[in-house]
């Protein structure tokens, strides 16, 4: 029978041992690894993960704005007829033709007038926007008369309508703007892409201008300006100022008077005196 070598048994044992922490070491390292790589990959992948988390929430901002912001404009048809935009019925008896400056605090005090009152008229009146912005409001006055446009264009009639009551509600009048142009198109829901490529192009400023022409050949001064139309006759009256609805309905009766005399397409007449005031008397 051999006998115990214990220095033998010493070594065989240190052995085993070592093989076992190498083989756990390996073990260790390669799963060490495999967590560093997989870390790795998530830390790369977190900033997308966390714009695209902020950018579906600011998505969803937008179209509730959006929801809540066009639901107070129904009255507007979803297109512009042959470029005119138009609130209220297309067979209204009456249209009021204002002629606005998106700058001018008149304009802003008299922008729920004409709102309510085809609202309110079961399809007889209708609402027409004209630009006519005032020279000491530009250049902001124009730019917003572009841009009101433009989301006509790329969004259609009811938010070219949301867009006038949004930026009324927010800008700081006079010239001063409003802070976030690009956000106010997109919340009555104007894509960007559409909506900045229509800016840059300018493409609206001869109308713009084609319209102030238009209402100063009409007699308008200052803003704001309406011309109400008999739709039955063409016969029009102008009233200046940011008048009542019941200057405006005492204007329509005149209209109604007048429906047994010929039309009139080349004079502007005006209504009796105190139904119409210069701006500056406002």
């Amino acid at each position: 029978m051999p006998k115990f070598n214990p220095t033998l048994a010493t070594a065989i044992g240190v052995s085993i041992l070592t093989s076992a922490v190498a083989v756990g070491a390996s073990v260790y390292m390669g799963q060490s690894y495999t967590d560093m790589a997989v870390n790795k990959a998530l830390v790369e992948q977190l900033p997308g993960a966390v714009d695209k988390t902020l950018k579906d929430r600011e998505i969803a901002k937008i179209n509730a704005a959006k929801a809540k912001i066009l639901s107070n404009w129904s009255g507007a048809a979803d297109t512009s007829i042959e470029g005119r935009h138009i609130y209220g019925s297309m067979d209204a008896q009456f249209t009021l033709v204002e002629f606005s400056d998106l700058e001018c605090p008149y304009c802003k005090r008299f922008h729920d007038t004409p709102k309510q009152m085809a609202d309110k008229s079961e399809g007889r009146i209708n609402w027409e926007w004209q630009h006519y912005p005032l020279a000491f409001h530009n250049p902001v006055a124009e730019v917003a008369a572009h841009a009101s446009e433009c989301v006509g264009e790329v969004a259609g009639n009811k938010a070219f309508w949301a867009f006038t009551g949004e930026w009324f509600a927010r800008t700081q009048l006079n010239g001063q703007g409003v802070e976030d142009v690009e956000r106010l198109a997109q919340e009555v829901g104007a894509p960007l892409d559409a909506y900045r490529q229509c800016m840059e192009s300018g493409k609206y400023q001869a109308l713009i201008e084609g319209q102030v022409k238009k209402g100063t050949n009409m007699g308008v001064t200052g803003t704001p300006a309406t011309v109400v139309v008999d739709n039955l006759t063409g016969n029009k009256l102008l009233v200046k100022g940011a008048q009542s609805t019941q200057v405006l309905l005492q204007t329509m009766q005149q209209l109604v008077k007048m429906r047994d005399e010929a039309p009139n397409q080349d004079k502007l007449d005006t209504p009796a005196e105190g139904a119409v005031n210069e701006i500056g008397a406002q």
